[in-house]
């Protein structure tokens, strides 16, 4: 790994670091670069960093940062981790705030004024809501749908406030609803106690950001602040790690990463309320994640019913979780939860029709 400061940063610690980590994104470059640079808030460093890239993104960088301050860091070998560049970057950061801008996303000019103004107000993380763009930047109405959405379709259609612990067990418990790291800002301070966890986000491509937001959150008093604009903007693409793959390995690798990084939720202390057995089994909080599953590795009805493919608290439950929901049995076995259902409507009719027999009978 070669560390190289490509020109002067000025002695005195700016108010915000901009870590701008990359792998083969070249062609999106030049926007994220231009989106940074316009920013009406100028106070910032500018820190970015090459997973050895093997495309021409060392060349577009250089070029677009030849008359602006900044630092770049290359990797010689790929890390695997988007988070272990995160963690590198707020290693070298100054500044009291972090942001991660992702090297193919962008932003408005007055995203950085909007989140400080917010951490002003005492947040320990803020954020906005992100649009999804395409490769040619233009927005993607048809499946815009906000991730978060999904899991509340009113709490991130405005502004809120949320104390962290509370944000964390009533949401990071089930998913990740900060899906976008170029969409938030953060405090250095609190981000370094991260670094302990260095271990556990080494080789995650899918979760690492939500553990990482779950233990941020978890070792940082206050509050998270939201503000409904889109501020931001997330790009979709091929190389996305959010794209779906035709690989059954890398479907494979996706699951294996919910259970671990379930697994993690589940030991975690600040979960201790809600993650013993019975009350996961009586949430349907990571249902999502079975129907993932389906989706992805696609299995035969034997490796269903014996969880194979997935591994932990996840395969625990599964049986459990198929026993009390029905909307988890119609994925799973639908021939079957439909004759279920159809025996469950049959003992409700015939028990409705007993009471009302008894009941004429008593009149």
């Amino acid at each position: 790994m070669a560390n190289i400061n490509e020109s002067g940063c000025a002695d005195q610690a700016p108010l915000v670091s901009i870590i701008v980590p990359n792998y083969n994104h070249s062609r999106f470059l030049a926007e994220r670069l231009s989106s940074i640079r316009n920013q009406t808030f100028k106070d910032y460093e500018l820190i970015g960093l090459d997973d050895a890239s093997s495309d021409e993104s060392l060349s577009m960088i250089r070029a677009e940062l030849a008359d602006f301050p900044h630092q770049l860091i290359i990797n010689e070998r790929n890390s695997g981790s988007p988070c272990s560049q995160w963690l590198k970057g707020i290693q070298k950061a100054r500044g009291r705030y972090v942001w991660i801008a992702e090297s193919d996303d962008s932003c408005t000019p007055d995203f950085l004024d909007n989140m400080i103004t917010l951490m002003n107000q005492g947040a320990s993380l803020a954020y906005c809501r992100s649009k999804a763009i395409n490769e040619q930047g233009n927005e993607i109405n048809e499946d815009s749908i906000y991730w978060p959405d999904s899991i509340d379709s009113e709490q991130w259609k405005s502004a809120f406030e949320m104390e962290n612990l509370r944000f964390c067990q009533r949401y990071l418990v089930n998913a990740n609803v900060i899906p976008n790291a170029s969409a938030v800002l953060f405090r250095l301070q609190s981000a370094l106690s991260c670094l302990s966890i260095a271990p556990t986000l080494q080789g995650l491509l899918f979760t690492g950001d939500w553990l990482f937001w779950i233990h941020y959150l978890a070792n940082s008093s206050g509050r998270i602040l939201f503000i409904p604009q889109d501020l931001s903007s997330f790009r979709t693409h091929s190389g996305t790690t959010r794209s779906s793959s035709t690989s059954a390995e890398k479907e494979a690798l996706h699951i294996h990463e919910y259970c671990t990084a379930i697994d993690f939720i589940a030991s975690h202390p600040i979960f201790e309320e809600q993650a013993g057995r019975k009350k996961r089994l009586l949430s349907s909080g990571w249902d999502w994640i079975y129907l993932e599953y389906l989706y992805r590795c696609k299995p035969n009805h034997l490796q269903r019913l014996t969880a194979q493919g997935l591994h932990g608290t996840l395969s625990t439950l599964m049986l459990g979780r198929l026993a009390l929901s029905s909307h988890l049995r119609k994925h799973y076995f639908p021939s079957a939860s439909n004759r279920l259902n159809r025996i469950q409507n049959w003992l409700e009719t015939s028990e409705a029709r007993i009471k009302a027999l008894i009941k004429a009978a008593l009149t």
